[in-house]
């Protein structure tokens, strides 16, 4: 017992000494466009199991916000992404919008409530692949957003991979949302705590230009 009381004060003390932190731009291996002001730096640590930081950008100088416990996909990254391959594409991309099940949240993100027959379409031969599609017919291959409302998309950050332009077959429906449980791999898209894709929702300011970076630890 006391040494389990050590260790949660000793995780305790860390967590208040690292949020606030200079964040070394060294330790980015991408590029951020001009402007922007908020980061979301996923590093993939071992296997599937990744760190997520919450960083903002003050006259230049990058700190970290919060950091939080995530997962990326059961291949790991690839900075070669093609669809199935259970891998999150390493790179620079931007967070522009959001859906949700539910509005339970304050944000100025946008935010967009999604229903029943709402899809994202990954149907490789469709002219619609890697788009959102309300309203969807059966006939249409994609993740059907309405049947995990409960368990991993309660809120969807939506990552602006293969977005504009749209090449068929490099990846779809890349999103920041809720692990399926804690530690599990996602199919290619970042998971994390429900609670925690909640907060990042809250803290996205479309203003500051906020940008994900997926690497691997080097």
């Amino acid at each position: 017992m006391v040494v389990k009381r050590v260790i949660l004060i000793f995780v305790a003390l860390f967590a208040l000494l690292t949020v606030g932190a200079q964040q070394p731009v060294s330790s980015f291996r991408y590029g951020l466009p001009a402007g922007c002001e908020q980061l979301l730096l996923v590093e993939a640590v071992e296997g599937c199991h990744c760190e997520v930081a919450l960083l903002e950008a003050e006259d230049g100088v990058w700190r970290t916000v919060a950091t939080i416990p995530g997962t990326v996909g059961y291949n790991g990254t690839t900075t070669l992404k093609r669809e199935g391959d259970g891998c999150s594409p390493e790179g620079v991309y931007q967070l522009r919008r959001g859906l949700c099940y539910v509005r339970d949240f304050d944000t100025r993100f946008p935010m967009v409530q999604y229903h029943e027959r709402d899809m994202w379409v990954e149907d490789v031969e469709s002219d619609l692949y890697n788009t959102f599609l309300p309203n969807a017919d059966d006939s249409i291959a994609g993740d059907r957003l309405w049947q995990r409302r409960d368990v991993q998309y309660r809120y969807i950050v939506v990552v602006e991979y293969n977005t504009d332009p749209i090449v068929r077959g490099a990846g779809s429906a890349i999103f920041i949302h809720a692990w399926r449980a804690p530690g599990k791999p996602t199919a290619g898209c970042v998971g994390m705590a429900e609670d925690d894709v909640k907060r990042v929702v809250e803290w996205l300011q479309p203003e500051r230009n906020p940008h994900i970076m997926i690497q691997r630890r080097q």
